[in-house]
């Protein structure tokens, strides 16, 4: 699953064009079809791929563009810069003539059709097929139906249209709104069947041309995830806390994934990609032709500040993010473009430090650029093809406190694996690892961090954008906003916290949010061609 064929486009081109098509009563018994394709296991797994390709995004609606505006800008964490005009993600008045979220609408319906129509063709096939085969693949297609719902609830609510079988008519194409509970339900019922079909990391990997494959820990962790975003995919419920804690404690005992030595391994790309700490990350390749690759902008577009390796610069991570990551703490210099950290090397061989990405800025504005997924070198493409890491073990580990300390286990000592501050620490010893290949003139390449444990650091009094760091809740967020910066997470953190504690929400409200604007409008487009779809509050 490493290139984009041309056929496999054409396959999804069908799927979303079928209603489009009228009944004929001649058929050429020649011509490729929906209904003459899917005959064998070769056939069959092409079903499944569209489903994979619109997580990048054929309409650029997903992460190789589109996300970084639409789930990046919205949050505390990030900047739009003002070199990045016509953006309104940051402003929370998002337009419904929006073409970034008409993107993110087109590619991740585009991945629920051709889910529904490998679900269908798989659960329909009368041939030969191994059993353990058809699973693997039925697993594939409900944990993808189920991560692309997730994004459009994020994205737009649950009142969008639950389609859960292909697209055969008119009737089928022009649904209305979905019911409260329905959309949640389905993504955790879908994720559900995934994790019972799917085979564990370790058998699927065995076969080389599955690896990057949603297996039965991913499908898990995302079940783990929903349970915990259920303030945002089912607005007005509590996060099922109890739920998640059973299936983050299964993942762990697994023993399938481990916390890699090497923080910034994990937006790293070649021999660092699919490695054990990740449980799922999209595949990324850069092709001779078009629809052999699958790639992504972000490090034109949120990597260097402008004027350095002729970076776009269109986010930035903002003064409250620099501020965020303790002193001696080495993930501040693998996260970001900042003062002290890592240099970069420009086409024409010169070596550029911050003081002259800064200087080089257009204007003077207190923003940072991101390291994160950046090489540190200029590329003569601007595609980038490191794999975008979309769930870590790190994320499993912080989600598994959360719902200890939520079930009351604070008191717990720091070296009892049934308390939170247990497995807070596995992240924060890793952050303070000597990372011997890093550029030498960064101290923690010779010399360890020096953040302090956790008994040591809530005792501390210490006080960080004005959140005292004296009880766990508060560590979990600290730890969650440090590690996975600029992983697509503090927006939606910060939501399904303020949905519980209104205090959450302070700083995005402090920029313009109110709840009114959670989520996106329905793209104007959609609402014009479907009579039967009522917009959110936003249109």
């Amino acid at each position: 699953m490493n290139k984009i064929e041309y056929n496999l486009l054409l396959i999804i081109a069908i799927t979303n064009l079928i209603a489009c098509v009228p009944n004929m009563d001649l058929n050429n018994p020649e011509e490729i079809s929906i209904d003459t394709y899917y005959l064998n296991q070769e056939q069959l797994e092409s079903a499944i791929i569209p489903a994979y390709q619109s997580l990048f995004g054929v309409c650029q609606g997903g992460y190789a563009v589109g996300a970084f505006n639409n789930l990046l800008a919205p949050g505390d964490d990030y900047d739009v810069t003002p070199l990045n005009t016509g953006v309104y993600q940051d402003t929370y008045n998002t337009p419904a003539y929006d073409g970034t979220i008409l993107n993110a609408w087109k590619d991740h319906f585009s991945g629920v059709y051709a889910a529904n129509l490998a679900i269908e063709k798989l659960n329909n096939f009368a041939g030969e097929l191994q059993e353990d085969i058809k699973n693997r693949m039925l697993g594939e297609a409900y944990f993808l139906r189920g991560l692309h719902y997730m994004h459009l609830c994020m994205l737009f609510g649950e009142t969008i249209p639950l389609y859960d079988h292909p697209v055969n008519d008119a009737k089928d194409y022009y649904k209305g709104n979905s019911q409260p509970g329905e959309i949640y339900q389905l993504i955790t019922n879908d994720f559900l069947k995934a994790s019972e079909l799917l085979p564990l990391r370790s058998i699927m990997y065995q076969n080389a041309d599955h690896i990057g494959r949603a297996t039965k820990g991913a499908a898990q962790a995302y079940l783990a995830r929903a349970y915990l975003y259920r303030p945002i995919l089912e607005k007005g419920n509590i996060a099922e806390f109890v739920k998640a804690e059973r299936i983050l404690k299964e993942i762990i005992d697994s023993n399938e994934y481990s916390l890699v030595d090497n923080f910034r391994a994990n937006s790293m790309g070649g021999e660092y990609e699919n490695n054990p700490e990740s449980l799922f990350e999209i595949q990324y390749s850069l092709g001779a032709d078009f629809f052999e690759q699958s790639y992504s902008l972000r490090w034109q577009m949120i990597g260097l500040p402008s004027g350095t390796g002729n970076a776009w610069w269109n986010l930035a991570p903002n003064q409250r993010t620099f501020n965020e990551f303790e002193a001696g703490d080495p993930r501040k210099f693998m996260t970001l473009w900042c003062p002290e950290g890592a240099h970069y090397t420009e086409l024409n061989g010169h070596i550029a430090d911050w003081d002259y990405m800064y200087k080089m800025l257009p204007i003077n504005i207190p923003l940072y650029g991101t390291r994160k997924y950046c090489p540190d070198y200029q590329m003569g493409n601007i595609a980038n093809e490191n794999n975008e890491r979309l769930m870590r073990y790190a994320d499993v580990l912080l989600m598994y406190a959360e719902c200890l300390h939520e079930a009351g286990k604070d008191k717990l000592p720091i070296n009892d694996p049934n308390g939170p501050k247990y497995w807070i620490q596995m992240i924060r010893s890793r952050a303070n690892n000597i990372v011997p290949s890093e550029q030498p003139h960064l101290w923690y390449q010779h010399s360890p961090g020096t953040i302090p444990d956790v008994e040591t650091f809530l005792a501390s009094g210490i006080v960080i954008n004005g959140i005292p760091m004296n009880n766990i809740k508060n560590l979990i967020v600290h730890e969650r906003y440090v590690e996975f910066c600029g992983e697509y997470l503090r927006y939606f953190d910060l939501l399904r916290w303020g949905m519980a504690d209104e205090k959450w929400l302070q700083s995005i409200k402090n920029l313009g949010w109110s709840e009114k604007a959670m989520y996106y409008p329905f793209p104007q487009q959609e609402l014009n061609n479907n009579k039967n779809l009522q917009g959110n509050k936003m249109n």
